[in-house]
């Protein structure tokens, strides 16, 4: 006596003398041998098929080459049997010529800017003809562009001359701000000569506090007189 098991993630077709009967949950089945009985089981579990890459022409007569990624299960086991030969060779095949007619219609740089919209058109074309023979398209996605050669080393240029230009204008952003640093400086000491003095007998405390300098200021007491005179004239008029 002929058994069969159907398995939680499986559904069995029945067949009696070539013709279908039904279609059969999971369970344990056994018939007997003048019945002339069979059961195909059909796994409806989620699946992924891989798309391999194919050369096709954009718009703009480019050859590149395309991989996609298709995640499906069955939803109708009869329709998937019953409805053409072989249902995972049909999905390919669909979603093969779907994406060659939507690269085709595209060029380069549409595609490389976002690959979402170019999966989007192949699920939403092809899904509704998947279901017509028991199939659930779930979710398509671009895997992998590959350009050739020559258009990879001019794609390779162009980010190396943007990658430059982001440098200099860094650069120059830098320069721009330390002229405007310098300019402020010269104004102030321009404003108050008094900083000029400070910043010079701050220099004069930075290298006598070194060991071993010996510092030659010609005129030194008199610009200290000087000091010291101009002070005693900017107070004169208040002390009279």
């Amino acid at each position: 006596m002929p058994k069969w098991t159907v398995r939680e993630y499986q559904r069995g077709l029945l067949y009696e003398s070539g013709r279908f009967v039904e279609l059969l949950e999971p369970g344990r089945y056994a018939y007997w041998w003048w019945q002339q009985r069979h059961i195909e089981l059909i796994d409806i579990r989620e699946t992924s098929q891989t798309i391999e890459a194919q050369e096709i022409l954009t718009s703009d007569k480019i050859g590149i080459r395309v991989t996609l990624i298709a995640q499906f299960q069955v939803a109708d086991p009869v329709a998937a049997v019953h409805s053409v030969e072989n249902y995972v060779s049909q999905l390919y095949q669909d979603l093969q010529l779907t994406l060659r007619e939507s690269v085709t219609s595209k060029d380069l740089e549409t595609l490389l800017k976002d690959r979402d919209p170019l999966a989007n058109e192949v699920l939403e074309s092809v899904a509704p003809r998947a279901r017509g023979y028991g199939v659930e398209l779930q979710r398509v996605g671009v895997k992998d562009i590959v350009l050739p050669g020559a258009v990879r080393s001019v794609f390779l240029q162009e980010v190396e001359a943007e990658l430059k230009g982001r440098t200099s204008l860094v650069a120059a952003r830098h320069e721009v701000a330390a002229a405007r640093a310098r300019a402020n400086t010269a104004r102030m000491l321009q404003e108050n000569p008094n900083l000029m003095r400070m910043r010079e007998l701050e220099l004069l405390s930075e290298l006598a506090s070194k060991s071993g300098n010996v510092i030659v200021l010609p005129g030194l007491e008199r610009m200290l007189t000087g000091n010291n005179e101009a002070h005693d004239a900017k107070r004169s008029p208040k002390d009279s």
